[in-house]
């Protein structure tokens, strides 16, 4: 067991914190201000192969391991919660497309990578969430192809990006085993998209998206009709390691931030980082980070030797969400008043934190997927 980087992913990480020092951490404030995209940002990052990094090169990618992609995430979110989780969230509808598309449909892939669009995917709707079976957007069969309606929220890039990759009911009263992927441009008509305002992350783009008689040609199935399900199962067991290196960043950018203002700020008559207080708080953050660490690592190492593990996941993401809503508290603690003052990142980032327990499956969702895999009642 080595626990040490490759030489390859030591100078990653490196490059990959240069940049997000100087051209991301100087800018969060701005961009949740202004509540706009940082599409000049996301270009200077797909100039040097930080936007999926993970995919061939003949799209665009570097090809690298899944680990260099928690790495980046990783450094990106420490450098700033928000516009580092909207950069890492680019390429949600591609995994999707380089595991199941067609070579035709790869077409859809170098855009992305290069920073001219984000891509998505659709499968929340306003009476399901968790349950994905549920879903009650349908897709029925037409000549040359299908017409999709139903509607879609929280889709990350809905109303933003050039396509999306659309779950729908084929088969409706098939439950999970009739659903499927479909390739959706946003120009076509039928397809409408509203952004949604919330609590944090303002620089995203979180949308409703309404389907209204979406004609989809035949070709841009994704893979095998009813499928859908399953091939979303693939996806979960990436984005949630993908979830997990966000807040991983999150939770070390709120640490940093804490434990340097504990070093300068003083309080009777002393630096804060020399009450015990404050010190324990400390040390629990930084020995819950260096866990979901551990954890998000050996998830993404699984995941590059093939043999992706739903169960460990799920716990990266569970814990490493968890993880990062409880030192953003602890983080805001030690700041005190100025925690709570827009004045300091560590508010931002207490905000864009919370959603962590949310998407990707909340915790309890998390937990109920480990339960199973430890009942026997899912396998891998």
């Amino acid at each position: 067991m080595n626990f040490e980087f490759s030489e390859e992913h030591r100078l990653l990480r490196e490059a990959v914190r240069d940049f997000a020092e100087k051209e991301i951490k100087p800018y969060g404030r701005e961009y949740d201000e202004k509540a706009e995209y940082p599409w000049d940002i996301l270009r200077k990052a797909a100039k040097l192969g930080y936007i999926g990094a993970d995919l061939p090169e003949e799209y665009g990618g570097q090809n690298l391991d899944y680990l260099a992609c928690v790495i980046i995430s990783e450094e990106f979110c420490r450098a700033d919660s928000g516009i580092g989780s909207a950069l890492m969230t680019a390429t949600l509808g591609c995994p999707m497309l380089k595991y199941f598309g067609s070579e035709e449909q790869k077409k859809y892939l170098p855009p992305v990578t290069s920073g001219k669009t984000t891509s998505a995917i659709a499968i929340t709707e306003p009476n399901a969430g968790s349950d994905v079976a549920a879903i009650q957007c349908k897709a029925e069969k037409t000549d040359g192809g299908w017409i999709l309606n139903g509607t879609k929220t929280f889709i990350t890039n809905g109303s933003i990006s050039d396509w999306v990759v659309v779950l729908a009911k084929t088969k409706p009263k098939a439950g999970y085993k009739g659903i499927s992927a479909f390739i959706v441009e946003t120009n076509w008509e039928g397809y409408e998209a509203r952004r949604i305002k919330k609590m944090g992350l303002n620089c995203h783009d979180t949308a409703e998206v309404y389907l209204k008689n979406v004609f989809v040609p035949k070709e841009n199935l994704v893979g095998t009709e009813n499928a859908g399900f399953y091939q979303l199962m693939r996806f979960f067991n990436e984005s949630r390691v993908g979830v997990a290196a966000i807040q991983l960043g999150m939770a070390i950018g709120a640490y940093e931030r804490a434990l340097e203002y504990a070093k300068q700020r003083k309080a009777f008559g002393k630096p804060l980082i020399e009450h015990q207080a404050i010190q324990f708080k400390l040390a629990d953050m930084w020995k819950d980070i260096e866990a979901a660490r551990l954890l998000t690592y050996k998830a993404a190492w699984l995941i590059d030797k093939g043999k992706p593990n739903p169960a460990l996941s799920s716990a990266a993401k569970l814990f490493a969400s968890e993880v990062a809503v409880k030192v953003m508290y602890e983080a805001v603690q030690i700041f005190g008043g100025y925690g709570y003052s827009k004045e300091y990142d560590v508010e931002r980032y207490y905000r864009d934190a919370r959603v962590g327990t949310i998407y990707e499956g909340t915790s309890e969702i998390q937990r109920l997927i480990i339960g199973r895999v430890l009942a026997g009642k899912i396998r891998f």
